[in-house]
This record gives structure tokens, sequence and C-alpha cells, in this order.
């Protein structure tokens, strides 16, 4: 009996705290199955899913291994849930030069690519599209390559509640698959078809 008591006493005193059901994480959707040339562009859809709060803020920076970082830039985002963005769009913002603070071996996005609510505007607990991003390519290696939301400190990816608290939101990720260009393809083809041809001259000149 005073087991049973003393569980309940704990499980209601963090739901009093509004600790109990707090969750929150962020999820990512890339135009056209993630599938892309080598130069070009593609687009990004934004999620965020949370609980145990209203929110009033998000903020989340996206980071990519340092050999990567100079294929991709972010050329416009549209914010949907939180439309007051915490930095203004500048020019050349949305690169990736940040070194000081993020992951270990990552670049970072200069900017901030959450927002804010105007007040007294709040957002309820729920799952959001919360931007729509878009991206160009420049000159990318075929391959695989996978961003990630920062997570550490001065720049953890958080939501901010309407009790100040700022709740830490895990490392997400996506992945996008960079394939040859179709120039590349007809090169490599080329250049087998002139293997083909140059062993076939060896074989006959042996004969």
């Amino acid at each position: 009996m005073k087991k049973t008591l003393l569980i309940t006493t704990i499980i209601c005193g963090m739901m009093a705290a509004g600790t109990a059901f707090s969750a929150q994480s962020m999820s990512f959707t890339p135009s056209g199955g993630g599938i892309y040339g080598q130069n070009g562009t593609f687009t990004l859809d934004s999620f965020l899913t949370f609980s145990g709060y209203n929110a009033n803020g998000l903020s989340y920076w996206l980071e990519l291994p340092a050999a990567q970082r100079t294929f991709f830039h972010i050329t416009a985002e549209t914010f949907l849930t939180f439309t007051d963005p915490t930095q203004p769009a500048w020019p050349n913002e949305f690169n990736y030069p940040m070194t000081n603070g993020i992951d270990n071996g990552f670049y970072a996005t200069s900017n901030d690519l959450g927002g804010t609510t105007n007040p007294p505007d709040v957002v309820i607990p729920g799952t959001y599209q919360v931007s729509h991003i878009t991206f160009s390519i420049t000159g990318a290696a075929p391959g695989v390559y996978t961003f990630f939301t920062t997570s550490t400190i001065p720049r953890p990816s958080i939501v901010s509640d309407t009790n100040f608290n700022d709740n830490p939101i895990p490392r997400a990720s996506f992945t996008i698959t960079i394939v040859p260009e179709p120039t590349t393809f007809a090169l490599l083809a080329l250049a087998g078809a002139g293997l083909g041809l140059l062993a076939y001259r060896r074989r006959s000149g042996t004969r």
C-alpha cells in the first residue's frame, strides 16, 4: 500500500511539474524522393512534433561534415508555424561557415532556421510543418549525404515554451542521394566504348 502511494505521489508530482509527458522531435521530407543531380535545387519540408506544453519558439540549425559543406546552400525559407524568423535572411547567411561549438567535424548554417510566434500567440501540442526550405546544389560528387540538426551549445536545437523553458530536440537527420549528371553517364559510356575498341584492336594485332 505504501509503495502504491509513493508511486502515485511521484507521478502526480511529475505531472504537476509539466515533465511527465513532455517530448519534442523533428523530421524532414526532401522533395522528389531525395535523389538529385550534381547541380540544381531541391526543397525540404521540416516538421516538429511536441507535447506537454505550449510553445512560442523554435531554434534549430542544420549541419554537414566539413568536406561536404561547399556543395549545398540554402537559398530560401518559408515559415509556416512559427511565422516570425529569429534572424533575417541576409544574403549568403544560409551557408555553412560555422565551426565553433557545434558537433565535432561538422559545419552548420550560420542562421537559426527556426522562428517565434507573435505574442500573445502560442502553438499548442501537436505535429506541424514548420518550414519549407530551398537548397541549391553545386558540383556535388555522386554519393549519399546526411544532414543533421545541431545538438550542442551554443547552437542546440530547442523548442521554447511559455514557461521560458528551452526543451532540447534530439538530433534528427535526413539523407539525400546525388547521382551523376546525364553528361557524366555519356562520358563514361564513351570512355567504355573507347577502351573496348582499344582492346579489340590489340587482340586483332596479335593474330
